[in-house]
C-alpha cells in the first residue's frame, strides 16, 4: 500500500485522508466527523487498506497549504470535498460503509452516468457545469489540497523591505508613546528613502499598508493599547514554549504557589487571614520536595524556604520514607552550602542520596 498525501484508506472502521506524511508518522482526517489526528506510520501501514484514493501529488507543501487554513476556511473545504465525492460515488462520505440517511440521493445515484450527477450538483450549488469538472480534476489530481481557493494560500504583493522596516519602526517605538498608524508608516518611509534611497522601494497603497500593518502589530500592542503592555510583549522569551520531560529524578524541579480555601486566625488580633501554599516538586517522581504555608501572601523569603528545603531536607531519615528518598543536591555540595544539614558534618553518607 502507498501512502502518500491525498490518500484516501479505511483505517478504524472510518474512512480517512492522509493529510501529512513527517518521517514514522502521518496526520489523517477522518472524513465523518472531519478529526485530525496523527497516527503512527507502522500503525497505519499495518491496519489500513487502501479503498480507491486520487494519484499521488508532487507538492510537498500540501501538509502546510492545509495547516495555514483558518477555521472557517476548514469548513468550507470539507463542504466542498463532500460534494465532490457526492458526485464521484454518491456518498458524501465517499464510500458506502459510511452513509446518512437520505443517500445516495436519486440525482447521485452511482448508477447514472457521472455527466448527469455532475449536472445536478452544479444546479444544487447554483454554479456552472465546468466548475463542478474543475473540482473534480482537481480532488483527483491533489484530493483535498486541490479544492483550497488559491486566493487561501496567495503571498502577499508588498515588498518585504517594506514589511522589515514597518517590523524595525515598530521595535524602536517600544519604550515611547504609542504612534498613530500614518506616523508609524511615515517613519519607515523614511527610514526606506534613507537606506535605499526615494522611490527605490515601492511603497503600497494606503488601504493595503493599513491592512499589512495591522497584520504585522497583531498581538505586539504597537498602534493601539496600553504602552505598558506593549513593553511587556516586546521582553517576554522569544523562544517556542514546550514541555518539560524528566528523564531522571532530580532533574527538574517545579514549584508554584497557589491559593487555599483555608484561612487562620491571627493569634493577637483574631483576624482572619487567607493562606497561600508554595510547593516545590519534582517533575519525574511527582514527589513534594519542598512545601511552606504563608499567610497574606507569599514572599520572596518564603520561596527561599522551599528551595533550601528542596536542596538541603532535614538529617532525620524518618521525614522522608523509603519510598520517596531524598534526590536534590549530592552530599558534597550540599554540605558546602552553609546551615545545610550536611555542613561541617562527619556523618556518612545517607542511602538512597544520589
Amino acid at each position: 500500500m502507498t501512502l502518500f498525501p491525498g490518500a484516501r484508506l479505511f483505517f478504524g472502521g472510518d474512512v480517512v485522508e492522509v493529510v501529512d506524511v513527517e518521517g514514522l508518522h502521518t496526520t489523517v482526517r477522518n472524513e465523518r466527523t472531519g478529526e485530525y489526528s496523527s497516527v503512527p506510520l507502522g500503525r497505519l501501514a499495518a491496519g489500513a487498506r487502501s479503498i480507491g484514493a486520487p494519484a499521488p501529488t508532487s507538492s510537498n507543501g500540501v501538509g502546510l497549504l492545509l495547516a495555514s487554513l483558518s477555521a472557517d476556511q476548514r469548513q468550507r473545504l470539507e463542504e466542498r470535498a463532500g460534494h465532490v465525492r457526492e458526485v464521484l460515488s454518491g456518498y458524501r462520505s465517499g464510500h458506502p460503509g459510511c452513509v446518512l440517511p437520505s443517500e445516495p440521493r436519486p440525482a447521485y445515484d452511482p448508477d447514472l452516468p457521472l455527466k448527469d450527477r455532475t449536472a445536478a450538483k452544479a444546479a444544487d450549488l447554483g454554479v456552472s457545469a465546468r466548475t463542478i469538472e474543475r473540482w473534480l480534476t482537481a480532488y483527483r489530481e491533489s484530493g483535498e489540497a486541490g479544492l483550497v481557493d488559491a486566493r487561501a494560500g496567495r503571498v502577499s504583493s508588498v515588498d518585504p523591505r517594506w514589511e522589515e522596516a514597518v517590523r524595525r519602526v515598530m521595535a524602536d517605538s517600544v519604550t515611547g508613546s504609542t504612534p498613530t498608524r500614518s506616523a508609524l508608516l511615515l517613519r519607515a518611509e523614511e527610514r526606506l528613502t534613507s537606506e535605499y534611497g526615494k522611490g527605490t522601494v515601492p511603497i503600497p497603497s494606503r488601504s493595503t499598508a493599513y491592512a499589512r500593518l495591522a497584520w504585522l502589530a497583531k498581538g505586539t500592542n504597537a498602534v493601539s493599547g496600553s504602552a505598558k503592555a506593549r513593553r511587556s510583549i516586546a521582553e517576554r522569551p522569544q523562544g517556542t514554549y514546550g514541555r518539560l520531560r524528566a528523564t531522571r529524578p532530580g532533574e527538574y524541579v517545579v514549584l508554584d504557589t497557589q491559593d487555599l480555601d483555608i484561612y487562620a486566625m491571627e493569634p493577637v488580633t483574631c483576624r482572619w487571614v487567607p493562606l497561600q501554599l508554595t510547593i516545590a516538586q519534582d517533575l519525574f517522581s511527582r514527589c513534594v520536595v519542598g512545601l511552606r504555608v504563608t499567610a497574606c501572601s507569599t514572599k520572596a523569603v518564603d520561596v527561599a524556604g522551599v528551595l533550601f528545603e528542596a536542596v538541603c531536607p532535614p538529617l532525620e531519615d524518618t521525614v522522608r520514607p523509603a519510598l520517596a528518598p531524598y534526590h536534590g543536591l549530592w552530599d558534597e555540595v550540599g554540605a558546602s552550602i552553609p546551615g545545610s544539614p550536611g555542613c561541617c558534618s562527619s556523618s556518612p553518607a545517607r542511602p538512597g542520596r544520589r
